[in-house]
């Protein structure tokens, strides 16, 4: 029988939204691909994020939109077909320049199913960051567009001034994220992103002085999940660390055959073919509505 998604892209965007403002910090460990997203719903994460790094490893191209926008709008729809969670998109820089270009750029995700983004405002990664003017007015572009849309997209603006791209010391660095995160805010950000830092004192400035959602990100200098959900840090992503992770387990896998000839590694305590095929039937199709 054909499983009916019961949502609206609108409900799933709203949905989206209402999770930043929840108690407990929303997990989202971001994924490349539909049987990661079906994975991650089954064991009970209420939205899913794709992660541009994951995406381009896993189609053989380097991080930084070197792989083409058709194409990582064909993960993206992939990935919202497979599901009945919120689907968060990665579209780094936009994949435009000129703002007609990235708000039909935006429409598009929008139609592939994505009801959040991620937008960056550095012009390489680690590189040099785009006027706060100029980002502004591409986060008012992005708004209207979705508006026009009819759906509420939920926009996480990246701050990558502690990416290496604005001098500085500490203390000014963060005073320029605090001000490019309070106007984002005002230019219609939803959540703010400031990459890098994973201290509380840090996120939580960015946080108090925008009035908006924080988004921290994984690495082994953020804090304990409890601390950030003591500081009211609303949203983790863990960025390309899933597809380090799995591609971690499939190197150590292929050496140990290689090196002793047996079979342990992909024998031993590992999801059954059974079960991969299990999550791959059930679930929304590619024609539900």
């Amino acid at each position: 029988m054909k499983t009916v998604n019961p949502y609206t892209q609108a409900d799933r965007a709203e949905r989206f939204l209402a999770l930043h403002h929840d108690a407990e910090v929303l997990l989202l460990p971001n994924i490349w691909n539909p049987l990661g997203a079906r994975l991650l719903v089954e064991l009970g994460y209420p939205a899913v994020a794709t992660a541009s790094a994951a995406v381009a490893w896993s189609l053989g191209l380097r991080d930084g939109e070197r792989i083409s926008f058709p194409a990582m709008l064909d993960v993206v729809r992939s990935v919202a077909q497979a599901v009945d969670v919120p689907v968060t998109a990665d579209i780094e820089r936009g994949y435009a320049d000129d703002l007609d270009a990235l708000s039909e750029n935006v429409r598009q995700v929008l139609r592939a199913g994505a009801v959040g983004i991620n937008l960056e405002d550095s012009l390489v990664e680690g590189g040099a960051l785009r006027s706060l003017d100029s980002q502004c007015e591409r986060i008012r572009a992005v708004r209207s567009a979705a508006q026009s849309e009819s759906i509420p997209l939920v926009i996480n603006a990246r701050i990558d001034v502690f990416l290496g791209g604005c001098a500085g010391s500490p203390e000014q660095r963060l005073e320029e994220a605090v001000r490019r995160g309070r106007a984002y805010a005002e230019a219609g950000a939803d959540c703010l992103y400031p990459i890098g830092p994973g201290d509380v004192a840090t996120l939580a400035a960015v946080g108090a002085a925008a009035g908006v959602p924080i988004n921290a990100y994984a690495h082994a200098g953020t804090a304990p999940l409890a601390e950030l959900a003591a500081a009211g840090i609303a949203r983790l992503s863990l960025g390309p660390n899933l597809i380090k992770t799995a591609f971690t387990a499939v190197r150590d896998a292929a050496r140990h055959l290689r090196e002793h000839g047996t079979y342990e590694p992909f024998t031993r305590d590992v999801m059954s073919g059974d079960e991969v095929e299990r999550l791959l039937r059930d679930g929304p199709r590619p024609d539900d509505a």
